[in-house]
C-alpha cells in the first residue's frame, strides 16, 4: 500500500474559492454498483471508497471547467448525494484535496500534457503529499528506502512504482502477443548477444522475477544449458519471489543482496548484465557551482562526483545552475560492469531520462527518483571504453505507436472497485479487448473508460524511457549473419 498522506483539513469555502470554477480530473472512473449507487476511488488508499447516489453523480459531473464552486454549492450544497447522507457541501470542500485527488478548482485550468491527461498543478502537490518531505532528501535516501522501507512485495509494483516491465509482465497486444521479458530476449539473441550463449548472466534490480521467466521462455533448453542467472538486489524482500520464478522457469540461478554500485563479484566473471528500471534509484548527488569551480567537494560523496566529472571530461552546460542534481550511481554501477564484464560481454541498461539539462525528481509513494541523463551517461560509457548503441525504448522493442491502451490512472481505480467486489483484477497494460476479457459484466457498469495510444505522453511517457547497449571490446569474433522468419543466414567471410 502507498504510505498514508498527510492529513489534511477541509477547505473553507470562502467566497475566493466561490469564484473559481471545477474541472473533473479526466481519468476519473466511476463505478455504477447498483441503481442508484455508483462507487468512486479516491487517489489515496487509505481512504474508503465514495459512494455516491444520483444526486452526487450528478455533482460529479457537472465539474466541467465552466460552473464555478460558488454554483455548484448553490445547487448541490444542501443535497445529500451519498448513501452515508454527506451532502454536496461536504464533497466540494474535500474532493480537490491531493488524497482525493477527483477535481481541481482554480480560475484557469492545470498545465497540461497533450490531450489534457495529465493535471501538472494537482498531480505536484498531490507528490508532495507521496514523499513527506520537501526539496533534496540527501543522498543516502533512495538506498535507504529500498533497504528498510519495502514491506509489501507483493503490491510493491502496484501501488509504489508500477515499472514498464510490470505493465507488460503477460502477453500483450501492444507487444505483438508477447510479453516485455519475451520481446527483450527476442531483440537481444537477433543483436546476437547468444552467439555464443552466455555462461553467466546478472540481472539488477529483478523486480518479482518476471524479466527472468519470460526470458527462459523465449529460449530453448539447450539456449538455458550451463547459463548460470543470477539476480542482485539491494530490496531482500524481491530475492525470494526472483528466484522462485527462475526456478520454475528451467534457470540455474542464485542471488544476493547488495548494492548495484559496488558488485560484488571478481573481475572479468559475466558474459551479460541486464539492468531494467533501476538506475534513477542509484545515488543521486546534489552539487553547486562552487564546487565545480574550486573542484572541492562540501563533503567525500561530493567530492567524489566532482573527481569524476573532471576525469571523465563531461560536457556540462555553459550555463550551470548554482545547485545542480548529478546521477553518482549510474555512472559509478557503468565502471563496475566494465570491471565485471569479459571481453566480449554485453550489458543492457533501460531507465527513463532526458539528453539535456539536469536530472529532475521524481516524486514517488515514500521516495524521489531522479532522471537520467543519457548524455552524460554515454559520455562515461565512451570514455571507459564501451561500444555502444542507443534507442527509444518504443523504437527498440518496434512497439506499435498507435496501439491503443486504458489510462493508467483507470487500471487503478478498477483495481479498487474488484477488491471490494471480491474479484481479481490485475494492474498492468489493457487494449480494449483484454479489459473487455479482465472485467466480463462490471465493464458496462463502468463510466469513463478511456485509452491514449501507446505513443502518447498522457498514457506513460514511454518515449521517456531509453535503452543503452553496452559492448567490451576484446571478445573473439563471432560469425556474421542475419536472421529472417527463424532462419539464419550466415556470411562467406
Amino acid at each position: 500500500m502507498k504510505p498514508t498522506a498527510t492529513v489534511q483539513q477541509p477547505l473553507a469555502l470562502t467566497e475566493d474559492l466561490l469564484g473559481l470554477r471545477a474541472w473533473r480530473m479526466p481519468d476519473l472512473v466511476a463505478y455504477q454498483r447498483s441503481d442508484d449507487e455508483w462507487w468512486v476511488a479516491p487517489l489515496e488508499d487509505s481512504l474508503p471508497l465514495l459512494r455516491l447516489n444520483r444526486a452526487g453523480i450528478e455533482l460529479l459531473t457537472s465539474m466541467d471547467g465552466h460552473t464555478t464552486l460558488g454554483g455548484l454549492l448553490n445547487k448541490y450544497g444542501s443535497w445529500v448525494c451519498g448513501p452515508d447522507g454527506q451532502t454536496g457541501r461536504w464533497h466540494l470542500e474535500r474532493w480537490s484535496l491531493p488524497g482525493y485527488s477527483l477535481c481541481y478548482f482554480g480560475s484557469e485550468p492545470p498545465s497540461a500534457d497533450r490531450h489534457g491527461a495529465k493535471w501538472d498543478l494537482l498531480l505536484q502537490q498531490i507528490r508532495e503529499g507521496w514523499s513527506g518531505k520537501e526539496g533534496f532528501e540527501g543522498e543516502e535516501h533512495l538506498s535507504g528506502f529500498h533497504l528498510h522501507d519495502i514491506t509489501n512485495e507483493d503490491q510493491h509494483f502496484d501501488t509504489i512504482e508500477t515499472t514498464v516491465s510490470h505493465l507488460f509482465r503477460e502477453p500483450s497486444e501492444a507487444l505483438q502477443g508477447m510479453t516485455y521479458g519475451r520481446l527483450l530476449a527476442r531483440r537481444l539473441r537477433q543483436l546476437g548477444w547468444w552467439t555464443p550463449k552466455p555462461r553467466g548472466i546478472l540481472e539488477v534490480g529483478g523486480g518479482l522475477g518476471y524479466m527472468a521467466r519470460e526470458i527462459a521462455a523465449e529460449l530453448s533448453p539447450e539456449e538455458r544449458q550451463s547459463t548460470r542467472y543470477v539476480f542482485l538486489d539491494i530490496a531482500k524482500p524481491f530475492l525470494g519471489s526472483q528466484l522462485a520464478l527462475a526456478g520454475e522457469a528451467g534457470w540455474n540461478r542464485s542471488g544476493t543482496q547488495a548494492n548495484a554500485e559496488w558488485l560484488p563479484f571478481r573481475d572479468s566473471c559475466l558474459d551479460l548484465v541486464i539492468d531494467n528500471e533501476n538506475l534513477a534509484d542509484m545515488t543521486p548527488v546534489k552539487l553547486s557551482r562552487r564546487e565545480m569551480v574550486s573542484a572541492t567537494g562540501d563533503m567525500p560523496i561530493h567530492q567524489e562526483a566532482v573527481d569524476w566529472i573532471r576525469r571523465l571530461r563531461l560536457p556540462l552546460d555553459q550555463d550551470m545552475p548554482e545547485e545542480f542534481m548529478f546521477n553518482l550511481g549510474p555512472i559509478r554501477f557503468l565502471s563496475e560492469l566494465w570491471r565485471v564484464l569479459r571481453p566480449g560481454g554485453h550489458a543492457i541498461l533501460i531507465e527513463f531520462g532526458i539528453e539535456a539539462g539536469w536530472p529532475a525528481p521524481v516524486k514517488l509513494p515514500g521516495h524521489t527518483e531522479y532522471e537520467v541523463q543519457y548524455t552524460h551517461l554515454r559520455h562515461a560509457a565512451r570514455w571507459m571504453g564501451f561500444q555502444q548503441q542507443y534507442f527509444p525504448l518504443p523504437q527498440f522493442l518496434a512497439i506499435r505507436p498507435d496501439i491503443r491502451l486504458l489510462c493508467t490512472g483507470a487500471t487503478y481505480s478498477i483495481q479498487r472497485f474488484c477488491e471490494a467486489e471480491g474479484k481479481p483484477f490485475s494492474i498492468r497494460a489493457y487494449t480494449e479487448r483484454e479489459l473487455t476479457e479482465a472485467l466480463g459484466p462490471i465493464l458496462p457498469k463502468l463510466m469513463g473508460c478511456h485509452y491514449h495510444e501507446i505513443s502518447d505522453p498522457a498514457w506513460f511517457g514511454l518515449w521517456d524511457f531509453k535503452v543503452l547497449l553496452l559492448e567490451k571490446p576484446g571478445g573473439a569474433p563471432r560469425p556474421s549473419f542475419r536472421e529472417t522468419k527463424g532462419f539464419r543466414w550466415y556470411s562467406q567471410r
